[in-house]
């Protein structure tokens, strides 16, 4: 996976920084490319030996590793043209340039900062979560905004895909027209951008389902993380008549959590706390911005598990502290300059100024092409308190009742995600089952994160259930 990634993200580097535009003799090299995109696809598809490697995958364990061709995800949209850097001003050309020449080995390179060492460059899948705050009109959207031009025109859209959260409904609105390439969403949502407290609630849970399927994943392969999983893929080692296939990364991005957060009964720390300790190594990450990080907005548990901090400018010192621990840092910071915690340090960073025009240009070049026939789709979820029992007809009962019911009485577990992981089945369908056997007096009541009882001890006395039920 390493060669791959090689080929498709430049030449190696030593390290992050690079010179600032203007500082270096690669000013030629930038203008002899400058209607060049950052990437091309390094190789010649041969759709011949590609149909010949797709026929020898047969049974896992029978794969000749030698004779079958590695697989890539780039295949899915094999025409597919990179954004090229003359949609933007010459200025943040010049710097996003630079990620042509990131750390082969960064898996998401991103522009993190320009400043007097140069241009920063940070591994988004290293950084696995990142925490944004400052106060009104600071620079915070524009940083998200260039976290997210940087991974537009660096990734292929197989790569990764974006779950985008806008408490206000205006600064997402733009990434919409992405949808067939680089977003995800929830199955028969219209809008691919979450704008309302409820459906942030269901997405959050639904990325919590996605990510316990990609543990199963993972563990059925043998693999520790995304990238050994990936690589395995790429090697043709997994059978994808067992389930397995090519995992992108997924990214949430909330602009402003203040905005949706306005109790602190409001469901969405448990999830993105589950999200933020665990995601990481299916390859689901975190970016959170907030301007509200007292109260309920914003637990200290959830602030605790985010190591990489990024603070705008704050009102007092004490805000500070609440972030770094220290009072020892600059009073007072300038429109788009920003504090982050680096190797037990604070450092300062400062972002590029994107216009919003030239957002719309990398846009609308990428929407302009051909991209998948719909969003990625992420599993579905349902809360089982919002479902009324009694509304279920036990004549009409779904065709996997009985062995719902069977599995759940022989593990002694009425677990809803053993029944999905074990009858591959989606989770509204799990939660309809599991409300018909709570109907049915199978099991016991939902009583919230608590597992429910199951009511009946042995298969003899369900078999006997069943049959006064017909």
């Amino acid at each position: 996976m390493a060669n791959f990634f090689k080929g498709l993200f430049g030449k190696k580097r030593e390290t992050e920084l690079t010179s600032l535009p203007g500082k270096s003799s690669s000013t030629e090299n930038n203008e002899a490319n400058e209607s060049l995109p950052i990437n091309e696809l390094p190789f010649d598809v041969d759709t011949n030996l590609e149909r010949e490697a797709k026929s020898n995958i047969t049974e896992l364990g029978e794969v000749d590793e030698i004779t079958v061709a590695h697989y890539t995800p780039a295949l899915d949209i094999r025409d597919y043209i990179y954004p090229s850097l003359d949609l933007l001003s010459s200025k943040n050309g010049d710097y996003l340039y630079s990620l042509k020449d990131s750390n082969p080995e960064f898996s998401l390179p991103v522009l993190w900062s320009i400043g007097r060492e140069g241009v920063m460059m940070k591994d988004l899948a290293e950084i696995k979560s990142l925490f944004i705050t400052g106060t009104q009109a600071t620079g915070k959207t524009g940083f998200l905004h260039q976290l997210l031009i940087s991974l537009l025109v660096k990734a292929h859209p197989s790569q990764i895909k974006l779950v985008l959260a806008d408490a206000k409904g205006i600064e997402f609105s733009v990434y919409r027209l992405l949808e067939k390439h680089f977003l995800a969403k929830l199955p028969g949502e219209e809008s691919s951008i979450v704008e309302e407290h409820s459906k942030l609630l269901y997405t959050l849970n639904a990325l919590c389902i996605e990510m316990d399927n990609r543990y199963q994943l993972l563990k059925d392969a043998g693999a520790r993380n995304i990238k050994e999983y990936n690589k395995k893929i790429i090697d043709r080692k997994l059978n994808p008549h067992k389930g397995h296939q090519y995992l992108p990364f997924i990214v949430l991005v909330i602009d402003d959590l203040g905005g949706f957060s306005l109790s602190s009964d409001n469901g969405l720390n448990l999830p993105l706390q589950k999200l933020i300790s665990e995601g990481y190594k299916t390859g689901m990450l975190s970016i959170i911005s907030t301007s509200q990080f007292t109260g309920h907005a914003f637990s200290a548990t959830l602030l605790s598990l985010i190591a990489q901090r990024v603070v705008f400018n704050l009102n007092s010192k004490d805000d500070y502290r609440r972030f770094f621990d220290t009072v020892k840092l600059k009073s007072r910071l300038q429109q788009g300059e920003f504090l982050y915690n680096k190797d037990y340090e604070i450092g300062i960073g400062n972002t590029i100024l994107l216009e919003f025009i030239e957002i719309e240009n990398i846009i609308n070049h990428i929407e302009n092409q051909r991209g998948y026939p719909q969003a990625f789709l992420l599993p579905e979820y349902i809360n089982e308190a919002e479902l009324d029992s009694n509304c279920f007809d036990l004549s009409d009962r779904d065709s996997l009742f009985e062995d719902a019911a069977r599995l759940i009485v022989q593990n002694q577990i009425a677990s809803t995600s053993l029944l999905q992981r074990r009858m591959k089945i989606g989770y509204n369908r799990v939660g309809r089952l599991m409300q018909q056997l709570e109907a049915a007096g199978i099991v016991g009541i939902n009583v919230g994160s608590k597992a429910r009882d199951v009511l009946i001890k042995t298969e003899y006395e369900l078999q006997q259930h069943l049959d006064a039920l017909r």
